[in-house]
């Protein structure tokens, strides 16, 4: 928000599946008597907001893809995204690694982390 970005919710049920290459999970609304899908990605709304005129959008919310699913995989999770009018390439990385390192900075108090990979992406696996 201190980066003059505007929090937003966006629709979860909608009545065509998008925004991300993935199978959605279906389900049934009973007043309206029609099938909806849990949303795949926000990413439609968030550029729709952008095109109507709103500069900086972000949304933390709830995604669901019925795909696969094991240690790393969760078909429901989480995200952060964010869209930004007249921002390139370089504008995006600066700003997500500004926003990564800042969070690991607060959490740990440094830079640095350890992190130790699950067997299954060893080099040997």
């Amino acid at each position: 928000d201190s980066r003059g970005f505007l929090e937003v919710e966006t629709p979860m049920l909608n009545q065509i599946a998008g925004g991300a290459a993935a199978k959605p999970f279906k389900t049934w609304h009973n007043d309206l008597g029609i099938p909806m899908f849990l949303r795949i990605a926000p990413e439609l709304y968030l550029k729709m907001l952008i095109v109507g005129g709103l500069d900086r959008v972000y949304e933390i919310g709830r995604q669901f893809r019925n795909e696969g699913i094991d240690m790393t995989h969760n078909p429901e999770f989480t995200t952060c995204e964010f869209y930004c009018a007249y921002w390139d390439y370089n504008d995006l990385m600066n700003v997500t690694e500004e926003m990564v390192s800042g969070l690991v900075y607060s959490l740990k108090g440094s830079y640095k982390v350890k992190y130790t990979l699950p067997p299954s992406h060893s080099k040997g696996a």
